[in-house]
């Protein structure tokens, strides 16, 4: 017998309303019968018609609105149910026109994202329309764990039913062991090949390669406009700009893919348009990384960098790519991507070996650019860092000697006082790790300082990753006053821009 006073699990119910039968759109009964029983189940059940009811706003939500209510909760559900229907949905209206990635696409692409266990219910008969084949195609490889029924309504009913009774007696739909483990299954999977082989040629890309849609044409316009949304961090008309959250981000960066897809995979051959997907691609890695997607295998940033060096390894040579691009690898992030991995590994082999990838990266991105490397010094500091705790001691005098010259760098260079800050805050966190904590501890408060002065969404991440240090170092240092209250202001910083990945503990 299930607690009566547990928290019942909470199930998400996607938001596809009608049905066409007939050539006539009814409403989809399956759902209204969900929907009319579900005080009766034993399970939270979250469903738009429920959080909104008729006549409960007018006017109705924007897009922006409901997204970031839907998004809400499916992240914090237990399963997904995807009703599957032919209808693809309504079109979400990013930029002042209905994109192709409809509602329901964009529920299903956050479900995969965040990994979530999927329960999809096909009622027998009802062949989804070409734009939802398409983006079942590109998700299913991404969820967690997925199962695939196909019944009439009485019986998608009673599996419905059924799966909320196994959930809420604690037998239900996980996300099983692969997921817990996955940043070492992705790390085993890469690991194959000879060092130098995976340095040269890195074989994992975003989706696996595949952005076939059955659309005979793409709109790069509306592609653009909405690269352009996330490339500014800010969302919402003139009279009502508002941060964009890293989360918000993904779900345009989704759409803005999509809307550069077609049939014969085009824009990704035309060298005019291969700017796009290289934006598209490098916004995808920053936001990805701040939204913690590192062991993700298909979605995440590494992925998504290794796509990008694919692109610009093909056109380098095309003028017009060469002249709206910087056509060099991106070797800081990919070794980015690389550190983070490896601090979710946990084999001690591969993690030593991923942070010599990134290690090598790092000096291969310093040696080709000697005037713009204050960052990669940082990311390299932090490798010697972690490859010191892994018992090259000696390795901590390296990453003291990058995080100093990262910092004068920065001083001299008139970069930000935000990203001065950073700097500080490295070297901090190294001071302390290394018995000097009077100084390193200053010096970390020093730097937090600095870094207040930056208020986007990407400055206040790295702020909150910055807290995410200090709290750290004063823990070390004994002063749990310090860490406490840098504690607090990560948390709330961290959960307002969706930085997920510093919301985790240090």
């Amino acid at each position: 017998m299930v607690d009566a006073g547990a928290v019942k699990p909470r199930v998400f119910l996607s938001s596809v309303f009608k049905e066409e039968i007939d050539d006539e759109w009814k409403d989809l009964s399956l759902r209204q019968r969900i929907i009319e029983d579900h005080q009766g189940l034993p399970i939270h059940l979250w469903a738009y018609e429920l959080f909104w009811p008729k006549g409960s706003e007018t006017p109705s939500p924007d897009a922006d609105t409901i997204v970031d209510r839907c998004f809400a909760s499916i992240r914090n559900c237990d399963l997904f149910v995807f009703l599957l229907t032919r209808h693809h949905g309504s079109g979400a209206e990013f930029v002042k026109h209905r994109v192709l990635a409809s509602y329901l696409e964009l529920e299903l692409f956050a479900a995969a994202m965040l990994q979530k266990p999927v329960l999809v219910l096909h009622q027998r008969g009802h062949e989804p329309e070409p734009a939802l084949r398409d983006s079942l195609g590109l998700l299913h490889q991404t969820f967690a764990s997925d199962r695939y029924v196909v019944d009439d309504e009485n019986g998608l009913y009673d599996q419905f039913r059924a799966e909320c009774d196994r959930l809420a007696a604690g037998d239900g739909t996980s996300t099983g062991p692969i997921l817990a483990h996955l940043p070492d299954w992705l790390s085993r999977r890469r690991s194959r090949k000879g060092f130098g082989d995976e340095l040269a040629d890195p074989g994992l890309r975003f989706l696996d390669g595949n952005f076939r849609s059955s659309r005979s044409a793409a709109d790069p316009a509306k592609a653009k406009l909405l690269l352009d949304q996330v490339a500014t961090g800010m969302r919402g008309d003139a009279t009502r700009q508002q941060l964009m959250p890293h989360g918000a981000a993904l779900f345009r960066l989704w759409a803005a893919m999509r809307e550069l897809m077609d049939d014969a995979e085009s824009t990704l051959a035309d060298p005019s348009l291969a700017p796009l997907w290289d934006q598209a691609f490098g916004l995808w890695g920053s936001n990805a990384s701040w939204f913690g997607l590192h062991g993700h295998l298909w979605m995440g940033p590494l992925a998504s960098v290794q796509s990008q060096i694919e692109l610009r390894r093909k056109f380098a040579a095309e003028p017009s790519f060469h002249e709206a691009t910087d056509v060099r690898e991106p070797l800081g992030a990919r070794a980015s991507a690389l550190y983070s991995i490896a601090g979710r590994t946990h084999s001690r082999l591969r993690k030593l070996r991923h942070y010599r990838l990134a290690a090598a990266l790092a000096t291969q991105a310093i040696e080709r650019d000697q005037d713009a490397h204050q960052g990669v010094l940082l990311i390299r500091g932090h490798t010697s860092m972690q490859i010191a705790k892994l018992g090259q001691f000696w390795k901590m005098w390296d990453a003291d000697t990058d995080f100093r010259l990262a910092l004068e760098l920065r001083e001299k260079s008139g970069v930000s006082a935000a990203s001065v800050g950073e700097a500080k805050v490295d070297l901090g966190q190294c001071l302390v790790l290394t018995g000097r904590w009077p100084a390193g501890l200053a010096l970390m408060r020093e730097g937090v300082t600095l870094m207040r002065s930056d208020d986007s969404a990407n400055g206040m991440a790295f702020l909150a990753r910055g807290l995410r240090k200090l709290e750290q170092g004063a823990r070390i240092a004994g002063r749990v006053d310090i860490a406490n209250e840098a504690r607090e202001e990560r948390m709330r910083l961290a959960t307002e821009v969706e930085a997920m990945d510093q919301i985790r503990e240090p």
